[in-house]
C-alpha cells in the first residue's frame, strides 16, 4: 500500500519533509506561502454503529471510497460494537487506519482520539489534518480546492464555508434557517470579541495545520463543541483563522427525512444551544500573551 507520509497526486507539485509528531501543545506558527511544502493530507473522522444494516453505515462506506478514490490517506476512530463493522470499512478504503475507539468518552474524545492518530501519520508540521463526517461524502473531493485557497492565503486553520444556493435548496428549510442565524451570531460575537471571522460556524468541516493539533487535543468537549470552541480557541491564539467556499451540496434523501420534523428541529435548536454559548465564551477569554 502507499506510504501515507508520501506525497501523491493530491498535491502533487509540492514535496514535504518528514517529521516526529512531538506531544501536543498549544503552537502559535507562522507559515508564508512561500514556506508552505504541501504533503497529501489527513482525513480524520469517528463512527458509531449499531449494526451494519445502519443507513449512515452505508454513507461511511460511500465517504471511504471517495478517499480511496482520491488517493487521500484517512483515520476512522469506530465505537460500534461490532468487529464486522470495522471490517467493512478496511474493505472499503484498504490503506485507512480504522480502529476501536480506545478513549474514554463520547463524541469529542474520539475526535481527539483521531486527531492524535491522523497527526502521527502527517508528512511534517505544515501538513493539513481534516475533519468531516463521513456522512458528509461529497466533501472528500471538495478539500483540494479548499486547502489550495487556504494555502494561497497561508492560513493555519480554515472552515469549509457552503455555497450560498446549495446550502440554501439542498438543506432542510429550519436547519437552513437555524444554522444560517447560528452561524450570524458567532460571526457577531466573534467581531465583538475583536476578530474578522465571518465563519460557517455550524457546517462541521474543518482542517488545521498539524503544528497547532495541540489546541483540539486539549478541549476538553464531548460532543459539537470539541470542533469548533478549538477554532474560537485557534482565533485567540493569533492563528490565521478563514473560511473557503465550497460547492457542497447535501443528500437530498436527508432533506426528505428531515424537513419538517419536530424531533429534528429541536435536534437544531439543542445544538445551538449548547454550542453557540460555549464559544461566545471562548472568544471573551483572555488573549494570551505573546511568546
Amino acid at each position: 500500500a502507499r506510504d501515507p507520509r508520501q506525497q501523491s497526486t493530491f498535491f502533487a507539485q509540492h514535496t514535504c519533509v518528514q517529521q516526529d509528531w512531538q506531544p501536543p501543545c498549544v503552537t502559535v506558527k507562522k507559515y508564508t506561502h512561500r514556506s508552505m511544502a504541501e504533503a497529501t493530507p489527513v482525513i480524520f473522522t469517528c463512527t458509531f454503529y449499531t449494526s451494519e444494516a445502519d443507513v449512515r453505515l452505508a454513507c461511511c462506506l460511500k465517504f471511504l471510497g471517495q478517499c480511496r478514490a482520491h488517493e487521500l490517506d484517512v483515520v476512522v476512530v469506530d465505537a460500534s460494537p461490532s468487529e464486522a463493522i470495522r471490517a467493512k470499512m478496511k474493505e472499503a478504503h484498504p490503506a485507512a487506519e480504522v480502529v476501536k475507539q480506545t478513549a474514554q468518552g463520547r463524541k469529542g474524545a474520539a475526535l481527539r482520539e483521531a486527531l492524535g492518530l491522523a497527526a502521527a501519520r502527517a508528512a511534517g508540521d505544515a501538513a493539513w489534518l481534516c475533519w468531516q463526517e463521513p456522512e458528509k461524502d461529497a466533501m472528500v473531493p471538495l478539500w483540494a480546492a479548499c486547502l489550495g485557497a487556504a494555502s494561497e492565503r497561508a492560513l493555519d486553520v480554515v472552515v469549509p464555508r457552503r455555497r450560498a444556493d446549495l446550502f440554501r435548496d439542498t438543506y432542510p428549510v429550519e436547519q437552513y434557517h437555524s444554522e444560517s442565524f447560528a452561524n450570524a451570531l458567532l460571526t457577531a460575537a466573534a467581531g465583538d470579541a475583536g476578530f474578522d471571522a465571518d465563519l460557517d460556524w455550524h457546517f462541521g468541516p474543518f482542517a488545521l495545520r498539524r503544528a497547532h493539533a495541540g489546541l483540539w487535543r486539549a478541549h476538553a468537549g464531548e460532543l459539537w463543541d470539541a470542533q469548533v470552541v478549538p477554532v474560537a480557541d485557534a482565533l485567540r491564539a493569533g492563528l490565521r483563522v478563514g473560511g473557503a467556499e465550497v460547492p457542497f451540496a447535501a443528500p437530498a434523501a436527508m432533506k426528505a427525512e428531515e424537513e419538517g420534523s419536530l424531533a429534528f428541529i429541536r435536534k437544531r435548536l439543542d445544538q445551538i444551544n449548547f454550542l453557540d454559548p460555549k464559544v461566545m465564551a471562548a472568544l471573551k477569554k483572555k488573549r494570551p500573551a505573546p511568546a
